[in-house]
């Protein structure tokens, strides 16, 4: 989400206090182009007077513009963005937990110390994360279904799988997915390796939410309908402690596509278990036509998958100066997925938040609130590094209420790319209204430079989630992923209708060149600007609490 920027010095300076009119004793004596030079310059003051901008438009009565807004340059943001990125090519072209990760966030930490030290403590948060991967495309066969019983061999991503390559982080590759499965879209964490060979099945009645619906799977593959009051995790882990050997998900009759979801608990910590037998989806017809089959069919799985556990970091930088009980935190995750560099995902929200931090310590920034810059990791399995965050501050009731407030970056330079502000109105309903002013502080950035924006919806997707759901308000900025541009917006910010906003989205295309460098400065500058004004402010809690009361 977005971060809030700060103001003091008005967007245009008055032309009109200093200027003094000429003395009108002109002297004969006075050469004739002095006396023009009079006469110009006695003309430009009458103007400056009579031409007197409307109230609307004076300098006092708009939004001011940061001081720091100079300061904050794209080169200087897009040379972080080099860096990083020559950190993927150095670790398989990736950033993920187990690849250029690590190296990242010692980047970050060096830039910070180096040149914010004094200004900044920057620490660091350790924690364990599960990293799941498919090494191989899963195998699936069965014998005993139909008249004759003959072997069939069925089709991976088709028939079933496990997971999907490109779309399982911290957004999905449809509005449609995301709306289904805001946290976690895609089926993943889905089982180690495993080689089973004619095993029976058991059907599993009431979507297998309870324990009951599982007495009779014991050394048989569990199939069990998408759907009910529990999650994929609750139904395979039941199926699981029931002696399951494996579970197949079969869709309700009115979903189409296979299901992408995590087989595993979206808040995982370290000490909770992770699922240990093979679970795939499957169509509807094929869950249909073994439930017709219990009896005689027997099928053969084979999965070749990778499932660790890893220590990953949070890297933090606390100012040092600012009231602690409006604290103010400022996130951005650092991480990339395994298949890509990360530059738009989510390096341009990394960069953005990393000079902004630099750019008020140069300055010396003076606060009164504290601030907490946040670089995430593990965001790409499933938000983790914010989870972490926030829960240390949940173990802590108070340190968790010197939090006023979070603002996160996520995806700053799509190439085709929409001004995003988070929705307030679509956070938790007790949050909507602290939310909403979070927004509306946002926008008005884009109001002042006369730059169209859209709102868009924070039901889930990336780190401020976390936030919400422990009472924090939150808010951000965004330039889309996956989902299309339509003919209307692409009349509002240009760009290509019908295409992806980026057609690099967690792919190993996203690279420098896939960053737009408009979209980086306008949406860090927006940023900027938020923060700006928020770092000073000495109401934040009563703002935020009140619709009617100003920031000041």
């Amino acid at each position: 989400m977005a971060d809030n920027s700060r103001e003091s010095q008005p967007l245009l300076q008055s032309n009109s206090g200093g200027r003094q009119t000429p003395q009108s004793r002109a002297r004969r004596a006075l050469p004739y182009g002095l006396v023009a030079l009079v006469f110009i310059i006695i003309s430009v003051v009458l103007l400056v007077v009579l031409v007197k901008p409307k109230d609307s438009d004076q300098p006092s009565d708009r939004p001011k513009k940061s001081p720091l807004s100079d300061q904050l340059t794209t080169p200087s943001i897009f040379n972080h963005l080099e860096e990083l990125y020559a950190i993927a090519l150095n670790h398989n072209n990736s950033r993920s937990v187990t690849n250029g990760y690590m190296a990242s966030a010692e980047y970050v930490q060096a830039q910070l110390k180096h040149k914010a030290g004094s200004y900044c403590d920057v620490s660091t948060q350790e924690f364990k994360v599960p990293v799941w991967s498919e090494l191989a495309a899963p195998e699936l066969s069965s014998t005993g279904i139909g008249h004759d019983g003959a072997h069939i061999q069925y089709q991976n991503k088709v028939d079933f799988q496990t997971s999907s390559p490109h779309c399982f982080a911290a957004f999905t590759c449809t509005r449609r997915l995301t709306l289904l499965y805001p946290w976690l879209p895609d089926f993943r964490d889905s089982g180690p390796s495993t080689t089973l060979k004619k095993q029976a099945i058991e059907g599993v009645a009431n979507h297998g939410c309870s324990a009951k619906d599982h007495k009779w799977v014991q050394g048989k593959i569990a199939v069990i309908e998408e759907g009910g009051s529990c999650t994929l995790w609750d139904a395979a882990y039941l199926a699981e402690q029931h002696g399951a050997t494996g579970v197949l998900f079969y869709n309700s009759p009115s979903r189409k596509a296979l299901l992408y979801s995590r087989i595993r608990i979206s808040a995982w910590a370290e000490g909770d278990p992770l699922i240990s037998i093979p679970v795939l989806s499957i169509t509807n017809s094929f869950g249909s036509t073994l439930l017709q089959n219990l009896d005689t069919a027997r099928l053969t799985l084979k999965t070749v998958n990778s499932q660790t556990v890893e220590s990953t970091i949070n890297v933090l930088c606390t100012t040092r100066g600012g009231d602690a009980k409006d604290t103010i935190v400022l996130g951005a995750h650092l991480d990339s997925v395994p298949e890509g560099p990360g530059m738009v995902d989510n390096g341009s929200g990394a960069t953005s938040l990393l000079e902004i931090a630099l750019v008020m310590a140069k300055a010396n920034y003076e606060l009164k609130n504290k601030i907490v810059f946040g670089w995430w990791g593990a965001e790409e399995i499933g938000l983790l590094g914010s989870r972490h965050f926030v829960r240390e501050l949940v173990k802590d009731p108070k340190s968790k209420k010197l939090i006023a407030m979070n603002m996160n970056f996520d995806m700053l330079a799509s190439p085709n790319y929409v001004p995003y502000v988070h929705d307030g109105k679509t956070a938790p309903k007790d949050l909507v209204g602290p939310s909403s002013k979070i927004d509306h502080l946002l926008i008005e950035y884009f109001d002042r430079e006369k730059k169209p924006f859209e709102y868009t919806d924070m039901t889930g997707g990336s780190d401020f989630l976390p936030f919400l759901l422990e009472g924090i308000p939150s808010g951000g900025l965004l330039t889309g992923a996956g989902e299309r541009k339509t003919t209307e917006q692409r009349t509002l910010f240009g760009g290509f209708a019908n295409a992806p906003l980026d057609p690099c989205y967690h792919q190993s295309c996203d690279t420098p060149e896939n960053v737009s460098k408009s979209a980086l400065k306008l949406m860090s500058q927006a940023a900027l600007s938020a923060i700006a004004k928020l770092a000073k402010a000495e109401n934040i809690r009563d703002w935020l609490a009140n619709k009617d009361v100003k920031l000041r």
